[in-house]
């Protein structure tokens, strides 16, 4: 059976990659060029394409946001990515918690934590980097973006010196965790609110010589890193949607550096000299999210369970990289715990699950019927996510897995997601989701399964499960790093009892660059995309 599965998939994939077409970037407003104090810069690159000296290189990301302000939106990954924004700590390639702008912190007590603020820090303006600077800038964060309120659930802080003191409104053991979060980027909050969105003053390796919304960023190196040298002059960064085009682009040498080349192309790459490919398994889980509601037949969790059954998530993993999800948690994490029991293609199961519960094909047309005798049909919302085309495989691979079992899916390709699940106008829906954005089991868990997080991603599928919401409660006050993974592994099982989600495949992620360009490495972390240890030959 796996033998003819794999075929079908191959198939699958040959028909998407020759009937999706090429997707173009998001029109968007044009901010002002804006020049970082201290750091001016002449245009990276002249205008028949040759770069201005050496120590220069090209790079296209899959998203570049509609401006850099780190409090709005999700738009502080971005500043991340570009080696602009650095956070007080940050993750290493374990998922594990490592000094950045702190070099040092205490958990003083339950609803108390210290942090050391590194001395001789400065913004790329000369101004010192503070205890003080610190809190006005996590201040900020705190009250113009809701998200970066729920993560830290402060009562007060206290800045002397180089010394910074978080008091919590309760016992928060994930608060160091949250902070690696770009959302609170350290920034110079003297600047205007138009300047922070187009030219934020940051501490990281590169400053924003100018920056186009949604189009390109022209980054330039800061002569006052405290990190030491970087290993560039400049840099261009472009917006380039589509990982194909990215992919040409390297090939056609516009582009020295790009990240998420599908699996399907990054063949082209490997084993040739004249490119180096870094790859990893990353905290990112393609998933199908299914809706709990009364209105979606998925409400039946012995639906739920026969589509879980269904599908072939090893054959999927072989098609677009990766590896077979096993819950909501990437393997690639601390607490992705392989021992639980998951979910295996079992088709004889699914059938058996849906004969049982009342789903029968009565008018002999290959698809079953609702066991009312109403019509089954499974709408699955289809949208590009992270860059990729990986959704839309995923989407005609499940389409067919669940036809062998008489379920008959329907896939609308969709552009924005947010009005359809905002309406709850699904059945299931498409996600590239980062399960570890913190590097910590509580956030992800809190967000997308329960009603206890109101921000930013959030629960729209109507899952609930009593036993999730008292783990979550149990996490906030675990302090102990094995006690949190004990209750990830606890939640995972409960979601996989729950049918909560068709969790699909552990992302596969990877940067491709020319061999001209040294040490690109693909973080397992999502934040760290442009570093101070890149270079060319």
């Amino acid at each position: 059976m796996k033998k003819r599965k794999m075929s079908q998939a191959a198939a699958i994939l040959m028909a998407i990659t020759m009937a999706v077409s090429m997707m173009t970037g998001c029109g968007g407003k044009t901010s002002q060029s804006a020049e970082t104090a201290g750091s001016k810069t002449e245009a990276a690159s002249d205008e028949d394409g040759s770069r201005n000296g050496d120590r220069h290189i090209n790079v296209a990301f899959f998203w570049i946001a509609a401006d850099l302000d780190p409090a709005n939106d999700y738009n502080g990954w971005v500043l991340s990515r570009l080696g602009v924004g650095e956070s007080l700590v940050k993750l290493n390639d374990d998922l594990k918690v490592e000094a950045c702008l702190a070099d040092s912190w205490e958990n003083v007590d339950d609803t108390t934590w210290k942090f050391h603020i590194r001395d001789n820090v400065t913004f790329s303006n000369g101004k010192a980097v503070d205890a003080e600077a610190v809190k006005a800038s996590i201040e900020r964060a705190v009250s113009v973006n809701d998200r970066a309120a729920e993560y830290l659930k402060i009562d007060s802080m206290e800045a002397d010196g180089q010394n910074l003191t978080i008091k919590t409104t309760e016992p928060n053991a994930a608060l160091v965790n949250n902070l690696v979060e770009p959302v609170f980027d350290i920034i110079d909050t003297a600047q205007s609110d138009e300047t922070i969105q187009t030219a934020p003053v940051c501490t990281g390796p590169y400053v924003i010589a100018s920056f186009v919304s949604e189009q390109n960023v022209e980054l330039a190196a800061n002569p006052s890193y405290w990190d030491g040298e970087t290993g560039l002059d400049s840099i261009s960064v472009t917006q380039i949607v589509d990982a194909d085009a990215r992919g040409m682009a390297v090939q056609s040498g516009e582009v020295d550096l790009t990240n998420t080349i599908d699996n399907t192309s990054v063949t082209l790459f490997t084993d040739n000299d004249a490119y180096h490919v870094s790859s990893i398994i990353s905290p990112r889980v393609n998933v199908a999210y299914m809706n709990h509601a009364e209105s979606s037949p998925l409400h039946d969790i012995e639906l739920r369970k026969a589509v879980s059954y269904a599908v072939n998530r090893e054959a999927y993993a072989e098609l677009i990289g990766g590896s077979a999800a096993h819950s909501a948690y990437s393997d690639a994490t601390p607490f992705g715990n392989e021992n639980i029991t998951a979910y295996t293609c079992d088709e004889a199961k699914a059938v058996e699950i849906l004969d049982n519960a009342g789903y029968k094909d009565i008018n002999n047309d290959g698809y079953r019927e609702m066991p009312d005798g109403s019509e089954l049909v499974l709408n699955y919302l289809q949208a590009a996510d992270h860059g990729s085309a990986d959704s839309a495989i995923l989407a005609t691979a499940v389409q067919s897995d669940l036809k062998n079992v008489g379920i008959h899916m329907e896939i609308l390709a969709v552009e924005n997601l947010s009005d359809y699940q905002t309406q709850g106008n699904f059945d299931m829906y498409t996600a590239n989701d980062n399960s570890a954005p913190t590097g910590d089991p509580q956030v992800w868990l809190e967000t997308m399964y329960t009603g206890l997080g109101t921000s930013g991603k959030k629960n729209l599928t109507g899952f609930h499960d009593d036993r999730i919401d008292e783990i979550v409660k149990k996490m906030s006050a675990a302090f102990d790093t094995e006690e949190r993974y004990a209750l990830a592994a606890e939640a995972s099982q409960v979601l996989n009892d729950d049918a909560a989600n068709l969790f699909l495949t552990n992302s596969y992620l990877n940067m491709v660059s020319s061999a001209r360009v040294k040490n690109a490495v693909q973080p397992v972390a999502d934040f760290y995309f442009i570093t101070k240890d890149i270079t060319v030959d």
